[in-house]
């Protein structure tokens, strides 16, 4: 089943070791390169802490499990930290292909809760394969023209 990036932000983060909560998922962070959500956020700024998806317990409907508090950390670089500024939040996001042609916003993402795979890019009303996400930097995504979409429309359309 899967999850997206809209319904989970704003979802609790739970230490599973202490029952507490410890924060709320400010926005999830991406590895184009691999497809898949890298982190979590919890907070923004100078407050934000990262915890790496490895260290989830579960991301579940209702909260996102960590095994203890001591899995947050802060940003360890300058991408990190431009995630916990909200820079790199791909939801709002512009979509460009790599030719520079607009495609529109990125208004959701759908991802597997278990593995962290991102699966489909939504832009506009176009449901577009993950694979087609290139990069995601502080002005926009980038998406490859030659995927097909899942609706029947190809990105250079």
């Amino acid at each position: 089943m899967s999850d997206s990036f809209r319904r989970a932000t704003g979802r609790k983060v739970v230490s599973r070791a202490s029952a507490e909560e410890v924060g709320v998922v400010a926005h999830l962070l991406v590895d184009a390169g691999r497809h898949r959500v890298a982190a979590v956020v919890i907070g923004r700024g100078k407050k934000a802490r990262l915890v790496d998806w490895a260290q989830l317990s579960s991301f579940g409907p209702d909260a996102v499990m960590v095994a203890e508090e001591s899995a947050l950390r802060p940003p360890a670089d300058d991408r990190e930290q431009a995630a916990a500024d909200g820079k790199l939040e791909l939801v709002g996001k512009r979509a460009l292909t790599e030719q520079g042609n607009e495609m529109g916003r990125v208004e959701d993402v759908s991802f597997d809760p278990d593995s962290g795979a991102l699966e489909t890019l939504i832009v506009k009303d176009r449901h577009i394969p993950a694979e087609a996400l290139l990069a995601n930097g502080s002005y926009a995504a980038v998406l490859h023209p030659g995927q097909d979409e899942i609706s029947g429309m190809r990105l250079s359309d």
